[in-house]
């Protein structure tokens, strides 16, 4: 059961089970998503007290792409230019990604070290950009684990047949994760994106899945789609 927990930016959401030296949370709309000094100081301390790292934070510039850019230890934060997806193989860096409904995707091997944090949208899923970020690390191993954070769930992400033929385009099997038990037809991006990460190695039971929607109207995330422009973002944290 993925747990809430109250902090000094309202609740967020803890995985359960994680491995020893890696730390990983979720906002909500509790927080708005701005990142300034306060903002990242007060994150990375949820981190150094909740979890027991001290790490300083680099975030992406994004832009709904597939670029997975390796972030260094650094003495401030700071933001990547143009990317969607960051990895470190450095102690005492933390990863964030900024979502409203599209889906962040966390990896972490710490056998070998080494965690990535990835923005995943439909255009970034269409891209393969998952993939892109297990090859970043230096592939799958056995203890390779995955995390597939709140996002938009088939429930409610309903796009049109163009949406639907790019996902066709780049996955063989594409049709077999569109609901077409409606109107227009759904997009099950998480289990979409499950498969993606079993085909390229890491086992079906080290990818944790939230199964939290971010748009329907009980979520207490952020949404794009149900809010528009007046809403804010919600944060993945990845940290070791």
């Amino acid at each position: 059961m993925w747990g809430i927990e109250q902090t000094a930016l309202g609740r967020i959401i803890v995985p359960p089970l994680l491995p020893d030296g890696f730390a990983l949370f979720y906002t909500t709309a509790d927080f708005d998503g701005r990142l300034n000094t306060d903002a990242t100081a007060t994150l990375m301390r949820i981190v150094r007290e909740r979890f027991g790292i001290e790490a300083v934070l680099a975030t992406c510039t994004q832009v709904h792409g597939r670029n997975v850019v390796r972030a260094h230890a650094e003495n401030t934060w700071r933001e990547c230019d143009s990317c969607d997806g960051l990895w470190s193989s450095e102690p005492s860096t933390a990863l964030g990604i900024k979502v409203a409904d599209c889906l962040p995707v966390t990896i972490a091997d710490m056998a070998k070290g080494v965690i990535a944090n990835v923005h995943s949208g439909w255009r970034g899923a269409v891209q393969k950009i998952a993939a892109e970020a297990i090859d970043a690390i230096g592939g799958a191993t056995p203890t390779t684990q995955a995390w597939l954070g709140p996002s938009i769930r088939v429930c409610c992400f309903e796009v049109g047949e163009e949406v639907v033929d790019q996902f066709r385009e780049s996955y063989a099997e594409g049709e077999l994760f569109v609901d077409r038990g409606g109107v227009k037809p759904h997009i099950d991006l998480p289990r979409l994106t499950a498969a993606l990460l079993i085909a390229r190695g890491i086992a079906p039971q080290n990818i944790h899945d939230s199964g939290l929607c971010t748009r329907c109207d009980t979520s207490i995330f952020h949404s794009y789609r149900r809010d528009g422009g007046r809403g804010g973002r919600n944060l993945a944290i990845a940290a070791h």
